[in-house]
């Protein structure tokens, strides 16, 4: 059963047991006081609306305390006239604790009372059972801790090592004769002995190469530097050589700082690329050949690592750009290397003669 009632101008669904705050009313807390301005009363399916109050109905309802409401700020404001007035309000509130519900006769509190004892007595049974649940489950449990526990102590026997009394029958597992092994396919012998070939050449290739930046003196007696991913690609090399190989271990470290620096790279056109470039970091164009090529610049415009051969397409020199920047990182030292024999150089153009023409 539940009501609508009114009081300090506003109305309030209410239920036995429910607590609202309402406006100051003149009572005390802890008294009892009877709501009479009921508008509406529904029992189930039942619903009598007042005109414009329920005759025969009153809501009890018990003084819990008093309290204040939120505080609201009320602020005024005239433009041009320097006035600003702010004020604080806080409502002096009621906080009841509805008790019963009386309609014709009929309480809601009594009601509610039965329901409550006969929820209490379901309830009562369900912790009986659960009860009952719980000590068979307790009695699993032990009945399935003892036979592990036997299960293990047989297993424990079971595994003794055998004594020197078992004579012949203990060194009769060592004389078993062993099984010979299935002769495999001609096509399994091919794999396995392909994949032997390539563990070696792995096994060669990493005895070799060295991941990271490399310094060796050319031909000409310039020192010179170049950079080698993990599987032996060189990755970027020096676009000139150096006097000294203090010179070559100093622009290492030009190199990677503004490898490091450069995050993102510049696409030039063809004048740009026919002008040289100006931009600092790296830059991306389109040789004569139709090669995509990178180049690193430092912020005098200096060329600091070119590629060592074109790509195909711009996604192609847009991803070596990653793998430089990966490789460069990862690279905390440099080797010396004998000679520049890994090295690949275009070989030499050929001069024209009158036959040409």
């Amino acid at each position: 059963m539940y009501a609508v009632i009114e009081t300090g101008g506003k109305q309030y669904r209410v239920e036995v047991g429910t607590e609202l705050e309402v406006e100051l009313l003149d009572a005390e807390a802890g008294q009892s006081i009877t709501l009479d301005r009921v508008l509406l009363v529904a029992d189930g399916a039942d619903a009598t609306v007042g005109t414009p109050l329920v005759s025969d109905a009153a809501v009890e309802a018990e003084v819990v305390g008093r309290e204040r409401g939120d505080k609201v700020i009320a602020f005024k404001y005239q433009p041009k006239a320097r006035r600003r007035v702010k004020k604080g309000h806080r409502q002096e509130l009621m906080r009841l604790r509805i008790a019963d519900i009386r309609y014709q006769g009929r309480s809601a509190a009594d009601a509610g009372a039965g329901v409550g004892k006969g929820k209490g007595a379901d309830r009562a049974r369900l912790e009986a059972a659960a009860a009952r649940q719980a000590a068979e489950d307790a009695a699993l449990a032990a009945k399935l801790n003892l036979a592990a526990q036997a299960e293990t102590t047989g297993a424990d026997t079971a595994s003794v090592e055998p004594t020197e009394t078992d004579g012949v029958a203990a060194e009769a597992p060592a004389t078993r004769a062993k099984p010979k092994p299935r002769a495999r396919s001609t096509a399994s012998k091919a794999a396995a002995s392909k994949a032997a070939k390539s563990e070696t050449a792995a096994d060669a290739t990493g005895a070799t190469a060295t991941k990271g930046f490399e310094i060796y003196e050319d031909k000409a007696g310039e020192w010179r530097w170049r950079l080698r991913a993990a599987n032996d690609e060189l990755v970027a090399m020096s676009e000139e050589g150096f006097a000294s190989k203090a010179s070559v271990v100093r622009a290492l470290g030009v190199v990677r700082k503004n490898v490091a620096a450069a995050e993102d790279h510049l696409e030039l056109t063809a004048d740009d690329e026919a002008e040289g470039g100006t931009a600092k970091g790296f830059e991306i164009y389109e040789d004569k050949a139709g090669k995509w090529r990178w180049r690193l610049r430092a912020a005098n415009g200096e060329l600091l690592a070119i590629p060592e051969q074109g790509f195909a397409s711009k996604a192609g020199v847009v991803k070596a750009l990653d793998v430089v920047r990966r490789n460069t990182a990862a690279a905390e030292g440099h080797h010396e290397v004998a000679s520049d024999a890994g090295t690949t150089k275009a070989a030499p153009k050929r001069t024209r003669t009158k036959k040409d023409d």
